[in-house]
């Protein structure tokens, strides 16, 4: 009786090392899974806004957003932005947001970007979805420019007949049709510099200045404001009936800056990025367009990263285990997806969703996989 004991023990001799520590197995994985899932996606998430030197102006040399403290809204049916900017553009640096304006619902009323090679434009009767994908594009060349350094003024009109983007005050090809100002009707928003917390990318570069107008600029003055710059200084211009908000950026330190135009809010820069602005909830445009060639690697990775999950879960334990396994996959992806619309650089994906399940329920699997070859052979 005392060698039967000493055998059986309190039921745990015997047993493989999986058996003995299965739950504590799952638990760190659990906790491992979480951890490298919702650390920030790109380091480090504090607002990295900077005033530039010497001034005036404000340095994205990181993750950066500067946001209105209120809206900033035209309804005579016409509206306009201008952007006085230098870029700094880095090797491998794809898609940046610069300049939007968000409100209540997720996709912007209006977004101006960069990339190496163009610009792009998006709105949200032209690409009310949000994919990126579905962006209107131009490219530098189309544009007149020869790089993207050469860059100092951008600008956006926005009429009945739609949005068209001016680059150092030329007209440009780059149009959303759908994307008008009607009389009445507010066109604006809260005023977001630099990009959102979901985004991949981030603007690099100084801004100089930044003007808003509830009227539309014809040719001639934009290119007279691109090519002398220093009319955003003018004596005035805060004065301009239809000027809707003036940022100079001339404080040079704080949080935030003022404008120039009276009544228009002033603009902060919150410690930490802070205003997500793209659908990011289980969708299925998470990466930037350029790298869709990495999505087979992605779905592969995420299958492999569940597996020890539903093996841990199902070995040595009844066929209903691969069931709880798939279960706990999924409720396990569906919680870290859920979190991730809320971390800087990260991105909630279905894709995701639907490969770490199947890589649990793999997982499981393979733990009936000794039965099924000994029943063959």
């Amino acid at each position: 009786m005392r060698q039967a004991h000493s055998e059986t023990g309190d039921g745990r001799r015997g047993r493989g090392f999986v058996e003995r520590h299965r739950f504590w197995l799952t638990l760190g994985f659990v906790v491992g899974a979480c951890v490298v899932t919702l650390f920030p996606g790109r380091l480090p998430w504090v607002n990295g806004i900077r005033w530039a030197e010497p001034g005036p102006g404000l340095h994205f040399k990181s993750i950066a957003q500067a946001l209105s403290e209120a809206p900033i809204v035209s309804r005579s049916g016409e509206f306009s932005v201008e952007i006085y900017l230098k870029s700094g553009f880095q090797p491998g640096v794809k898609n940046q947001e610069i300049l939007s304006f968000y409100d209540d619902e997720i996709i912007r009323p209006l977004v101006i970007g960069q990339f190496p090679r163009g610009f792009l434009l998006r709105g949200r009767a032209d690409n009310p979805g949000g994919d990126a994908r579905d962006d209107a594009y131009i490219g530098i060349d189309e544009v007149g420019l020869a790089r993207p350094e050469n860059l100092r003024h951008l600008a956006v009109n926005v009429g009945e007949k739609g949005a068209r983007l001016f680059v150092n005050g030329r007209p440009s090809a780059l149009e959303l049709p759908r994307t008008i100002a009607r009389l009445g009707e507010p066109f604006g928003g809260h005023l977001m510099l630099g990009s959102s917390n979901t985004g991949w990318r981030v603007w690099l570069g100084t801004m100089r200045g930044v003007v808003i107008r509830d009227r539309v600029l014809g040719e001639a003055e934009l290119w007279d404001h691109a090519v002398r710059p220093g009319t955003l200084g003018e004596a005035g211009l805060e004065r301009d009936e239809h000027v809707l908000a003036l940022y100079r950026f001339e404080e040079g330190v704080g949080r935030r800056t003022s404008s120039s135009k009276a009544g228009a809010p002033d603009l902060f820069f919150p410690d930490r990025m802070m205003r997500p602005t793209r659908p990011n909830f289980l969708s299925f445009y998470t990466f930037d367009p350029g790298d869709q060639r990495w999505l087979p690697q992605d779905i592969g990775f995420n299958i492999l990263f569940f597996l020890p999950l539903g093996f841990l879960l199902a070995w040595r334990r009844g066929p209903r285990m691969i069931r709880v396994a798939l279960a706990a996959g999924f409720a396990l992806s569906l919680g870290i997806e859920v979190a991730q619309s809320f971390v800087p650089g990260r991105s909630s994906s279905l894709i995701d969703l639907a490969s770490n399940s199947a890589g649990a329920l793999l997982g499981a699997l393979l733990t009936r996989l000794p039965r099924w070859v000994r029943a063959l052979f």
